[in-house]
């Protein structure tokens, strides 16, 4: 749904708090009180070149008259990029997307969520084929774009930086995403650890503790995705791979990830990738079991939850996060990706008719029903 006009509910409010009859409107803009009511029941629209004498009169901007709002709110934005994902996971790719199109339509200037649609486009990628999936990425690679040009948020331009990589990295253009990725901020300074000290110095210790509790967080599970790259890099040398997937799992184990990060399963499967990379079979099922594992402790609907420790994540997540405390796939979506992902990768085929395969297939097949 786009931005309301409601000129007309408007006009009336003014009017009356104004203490205005519709004849003394009327008279200043000189029209027929006639005119001034079908305004106000919403009949007819004024002319548009009175509108800026009315909102003069009234002492407002046009747009506040019109009840234009460009901007889309968190709460906003979190709602329709749920219904979106339902969208993607319950319609025809075209239907979701034309969806997608005219939200980004209505709200072209409401950063925020142009950096979340494109994450969407991102997210949802596998569900278009062929010139679709070409026309996406275009689509969502403008996007990041248009936020990167012209937004003032830091976040969202370093989002947008980060999906347009993603992007041109899916479509196979690695010096692209380079590109896309030049000037980005590239060493932590830990900013964080000022902002708490800075809390904590007026006495707000829950905002310090909610502030290092998401940047540990955010940094464990950055530390995850690298080794499980780093371990992609190191296939032709097992014993790297070994120590790679050794120290993953002390922290997966350390800070009981599998419990409070959703996509622990995509390390394992990763781990299980390289180890076939490399031809070592017997431990690329090791990991695929451990896949299982991870999968089996996910609960549905998924939702991005804290625990004892990280008992302030949660709150954290909301307010950096554009879809709040979301998967950012639907639940059908995930289910279906969590079987796919390794009954239908090419880097498994060779393991087809193991029996410690399909048991895994079947396991999974178990956790998805």
């Amino acid at each position: 749904m786009g931005p309301a006009i409601t000129i007309g509910e408007n006009i009336h409010r003014h009017r009356k708090e104004a203490h205005l009859t519709q004849d003394d409107l009327a008279r200043h803009l000189g029209v027929t009180k006639a005119s001034v009511s079908k305004w106000e029941t919403g009949q007819s629209y004024p002319d548009v070149e009175l509108l800026p004498r009315i909102a003069a009169y009234f002492d407002v901007t046009v747009d506040a008259l019109m009840g234009y709002e460009p901007q889309m709110g968190k709460e906003g934005i979190r709602r329709e990029c749920a219904r979106l994902r339902e969208a993607f996971a319950t319609m025809p790719f075209e239907e979701a997307h034309a969806q997608c199109q005219k939200l980004a339509h209505d709200y072209y200037s409401c950063y925020p969520l142009l950096a979340q649609i494109a994450v969407l486009y991102l997210n949802h990628l596998d569900l278009a084929d062929g010139a679709k999936r070409g026309g996406l990425v275009r689509e969502a690679v403008g996007l990041c774009r248009r936020i990167r040009s012209n937004s003032n948020a830091s976040a969202d331009i370093r989002l947008a930086e980060a999906v347009e990589a993603s992007l041109e990295l899916a479509t196979g253009d690695p010096q692209a995403a380079i590109e896309a990725l030049e000037g980005a901020p590239d060493v932590d300074m830990g900013t964080d650890m000022l902002l708490a000290s800075a809390h904590t110095a007026l006495g707000q210790a829950d905002e310090a503790d909610k502030i290092l509790q998401g940047a540990l967080f955010q940094a464990l599970v950055l530390s995850l995705n690298r080794l499980a790259q780093m371990a992609m890099l190191y296939a032709a040398n097992p014993q790297r791979v070994d120590v790679a997937y050794e120290r993953a799992q002390a922290i997966i184990d350390a800070f009981d990830l599998e419990s409070v990060y959703v996509n622990t399963a995509a390390i394992h499967l990763s781990f299980a990738m390289a180890y076939m990379m490399g031809g070592h079979a017997d431990r690329a099922l090791d990991c695929l079991d451990a896949y299982v594992w991870a999968a089996r402790a996910l609960t549905f609907p998924i939702q991005l939850y804290g625990d004892d420790f990280f008992d302030k994540t949660q709150s954290w997540l909301e307010d950096i996060n554009g879809i709040g405390t979301s998967a950012p796939r639907d639940d059908a979506l995930v289910k279906r990706s969590l079987v796919e992902s390794v009954a239908a990768n090419p880097a498994f085929k060779a393991l087809a008719d193991e029996p410690r395969f399909k048991r895994v297939i079947e396991s999974l097949r178990e956790v998805v029903r």
